[in-house]
């Protein structure tokens, strides 16, 4: 083996780099000095001056004990190299702990070389871990390395492959000892949660380049507030180092982290991990309102919430259960507001407020009815038009349920200043990247306050002042384009239209959005080292960055185009929820609220078909956090989803409905189910033209319980428009039009019991609502006819229900 052959910069069939990469698999050595290998060839190759024990020249850097020339030295050191290959197959593990080549390099050394009919070295290269396996202090240093791999030889199975019983070491010392990390100032400022690549416990194949392009295998992580994500690692510098290539801006933000707080990463499974803070640093759950953080030993638990995260409001037709879904809305999101202004008086303050928190995305309504479908609640394939082809295409489209829960995962990861005026203010969309394959120039622009453009290349369009202008320079970097072409459209409205205090909306894709900003700069070309070509850029401040993106509809009233940049006008963006937005939060105020969702007449959807497999995940135990949490794949995206803490449900269910027999079953469980029976006493005191309506709806709902059953009773609400309406007139409208078709409903149009519910069998003529026909059958057929039965003939006497006597009669009857 020559020198060239065991270190060469650039070279990936070196004996070092198969020892430091190719072989990962194996055990890891990355991180630390290159002078572990004795010798090894510079990348830097400045003038770098040596002293008494390192020596370098123009091209390699060496341990100056080995020799004075790079010749010299590896000569020695490839020496040491067979040395401990020939010493790991012999089985003499004692002399290599005197090997003066790096430890873990020399013991991965032997690993390679041992024997493989009885291998002693499992590739485990650090101390620690052998250590705790074996039950020893960690702070041993007296046993020699090959002492404790003899030691650990002795725990392998017969059966057991060398590589599978070091793997079963590494586990148990990393379930065991989770990785510790000092976050610093960078870190915290830009979301960095950095990792030594030797000591980490995540698997090679995890490790990423430096662009999304180049990412790893990814791993789901949960934090200690409730946040779950998947990251990769991105691998920096030489190999030695790394950090989650997710960014945790948001997490850090809702713990308080600052520099020298101490991050835990804990291995709960293959695959998956545990972020939490150390317990000097006191996580407020932020990500999932309403689910008690971990107990770490300086947190206190929190009492749980008493308002159900899913409760249906049942009963009869009538009895206010839509109305109330109100009060529960607010009783979620402003239980403060709702015990200020909960009066009956107070009603008109308690719908504006609950249509302020519909504006600003906190509540969605929707109606359950037969044609609702899983596609619409949580995610189908719906068709569209490629704006740029025209040619059909088809895009999984969020569900409002998916998109309810989207918005509850969103924390505001940046925000700047107070809420701005509009006035006068151009807004645009603007793409900063590919949402799919080009993620870092998102991250760029929101660490480095800019936007940029990728148009163009690396020229500059300063001078440019008309579309023509535009394309000489298009032209002169070997791009002829039409006049027309986009290319050009998106220069000039990114070079001059676009002025300074004009905002941005980022979007992701064409259903989401991810930042807010206002352009604090006139257009400028930068220099790009890196090799992309987005050098168009202007100044931003960033009012708010969201993560994740938040659904268009908490800003836009349709979808976004696929242009790369163009103006939002008014019918496209709602300016109304864009200042909600930019709001700014009073001191104290959650990072992330959590979220309503109405559904009236939960039952008359087909429940099963609607929610799919999420009426497992719904349930409290399951939520996204919670002991039991849980996800599953969604059929249409092939993305994990999980149903966070903060989401409400609160539906609505009439008893009368025959649909209701099979919904227990299927809801029971998941769901606190609310009584709402009819409350006469609410219009206690309410008279008109003489006849008290407590007494007229208590001794109607009385006579249908008889009857029927309580499930079909008449509700309250039939009647509440009397309360400030003395009028017969008005009474007689609310029979005619509710309670006669109600009952018709209730009894199948069986005429008979009708007039027993109203008691019209005991009035007066004239007074009675339900009147037999003049004539019989017998009279029209004959004796000997066979015809439907004469109940099917009754009907309606309108004289009735213009006479106070009519509703008098319903009532004197019960109390004869």
């Amino acid at each position: 083996m020559s020198l060239a052959e065991y270190t060469a910069v650039g070279d990936k069939e070196t004996f070092t780099y198969w020892m430091e990469s190719r072989l990962d698999e194996y055990g890891s050595i990355w991180g630390g000095s290159a002078f572990k290998f004795g010798i090894y060839s510079r990348n830097d190759t400045t003038d770098k001056e040596g002293d008494a024990s390192l020596a370098y020249d123009a091209q390699y850097g060496w341990y100056r004990k080995f020799g004075d020339t790079p010749q010299a030295a590896f000569d020695v050191v490839r020496g040491h190299v067979v040395a401990v290959a020939e010493s790991a197959r012999a089985g003499r593990l004692d002399e290599i702990d005197k090997s003066p080549l790096g430890a873990a390099y020399r013991w991965k050394i032997a690993f390679h070389y041992q024997s493989q009919q009885a291998p002693l070295v499992a590739c485990i290269y650090l101390r620690k871990p052998l250590l705790h396996f074996l039950q020893m202090p960690l702070s041993d240093s007296a046993a020699p390395q090959s002492v404790l791999y003899r030691m650990l030889a002795e725990h392998r199975k017969p059966e057991e492959g060398v590589v599978a019983f070091s793997e079963r070491v590494w586990k148990d010392w990393v379930y065991s000892n989770p990785l510790e990390i000092k976050l610093s100032e960078g870190a915290v400022k830009n979301g960095y949660l950095t990792v030594n690549l030797v000591s980490a416990p995540f698997p090679e194949s995890m490790y990423g380049g430096a662009t999304d392009a180049e990412a790893g295998d990814t791993a789901r992580f949960v934090t200690d507030t409730g946040q779950f994500f998947d990251s990769d690692i991105r691998v920096t510098g030489a190999g030695g180092s790394g950090r989650l290539r997710k960014r945790l801006n948001g997490y850090f933000g809702s713990i308080g982290a600052k520099a020298g707080d101490i991050i835990r990463i804990h291995q709960q499974a293959d695959g998956s991990y545990r972020i939490e803070a150390k317990a000097d640093v006191t996580p407020q759950p932020a990500a999932i309102a309403g689910v008690p953080a971990p107990i770490l030993q300086s947190i206190k638990p929190k009492k749980p919430s008493m308002t159900p995260l899913n409760q249906i409001l049942y009963g009869p037709p009538g009895t206010g259960k839509t109305f109330e879904t109100v009060a529960k809305a607010l009783e979620v999101l402003d239980p403060a507001f709702l015990a200020e202004n909960g009066d009956p008086d107070d009603r008109p303050q308690l719908k504006k407020r609950f249509d302020d928190l519909v504006k600003e995305g906190l509540i969605e309504f929707v109606t359950f009815h037969q044609s609702f479908s899983y596609e619409d609640f949580v995610e189908g394939v719906r068709a569209a038009t490629d704006e740029e082809s025209g040619q059909l295409r088809y895009e999984v489209t969020d569900g409002v349920f998916k998109r309810l829960c989207n918005s509850a995962r969103t924390r505001v990861i940046k925000e700047a200043g107070l809420p701005i005026d509009l006035a006068g203010r151009r807004i645009w969309k603007l793409s900063l990247g590919d949402s799919a394959t080009e993620g870092h120039i998102y991250e760029e622009c929101v660490e480095n306050g800019i936007a940029l453009m990728g148009f163009g290349g690396g020229a500059d369009f300063s001078s440019c002042r008309s579309r023509e202008e535009i394309q000489r320079v298009f032209s002169s970097v070997g791009e002829p384009l039409a006049l027309g072409d986009y290319p050009i459209t998106a220069i000039n409205t990114f070079v001059n239209q676009m002025k300074q205090k004009d905002l941005i909306v980022v979007s992701e894709g064409n259903l989401k959005f991810r930042a807010i900003g206002e352009i604090t700069s006139d257009y400028r070309c930068i220099d790009r080292d890196n090799g992309d070509t987005y050098a168009q850029c202007r100044s931003i401040r960033w009012l708010r960055v969201y993560n994740p993106a938040l659904p268009l509809e908490a800003l836009m009233e349709n979808r976004f185009s696929q242009m790369t940049v163009y103006e939002l006008r008014s019918g496209s963006i709602n300016l109304d929820k864009l200042r909600t937005l930019l709001k700014g939060r009073e001191s104290g105020e959650e990072a992330v609220k959590p979220r309503v969702l109405i559904i009236d007449e939960i039952n008359r959807g087909n429940v099963s078909r609607i929610f799919g497999e999420l009426i497992t995940l719904i349930e409290p135990s399951k939520r996204a956090g919670a002991p039991e949490a849980l996800q599953c794949e969604l059929p249409y995206s092939k993305k994990p989803f999980s149903v966070p803490g903060n989401v409400h449900l609160i539906g609505t269910m009439n008893t009368a409905d025959r649909s209701l027999a099979g919904l227990d079953i299927a809801l029971r469980r998941r769901f606190e189910f609310i009584e709402m029976p009819p409350r006469p006493e609410l219009l206690s005191g309410v008279v008109v033209a003489g006849v008290d309506l407590q007494s007229l709806l208590a001794t109607l709902n009385r006579r249908i319980e008889v009857l029927l059953d309580r499930d079909h009773m008449l509700g309250h609400a039939y009647f509440m428009s009397l309360q400030n309406d003395d009028d017969l007139a008005s009474l007689a409208t609310v029979f005619r039009n509710q309670v006669l078709p109600l009952l018709q409903e209730y009894f199948f149009e069986d005429w008979q019991r009708i007039a027993w519910v109203l008691n019209d069998h005991r009035k007066p003529a004239g007074c009675r609502f339900v009147v037999p026909p003049p004539y019989s059958a017998e009279a029209l057929f004959g004796a000997g006819a066979e015809v439907p039965s004469e109940a099917r003939l009754w009907r309606l006497d309108p004289r009735a229900f213009g006479r106070p006597e009519s509703y008098f009669g319903i009532i004197e009857a019960a109390k004869a």
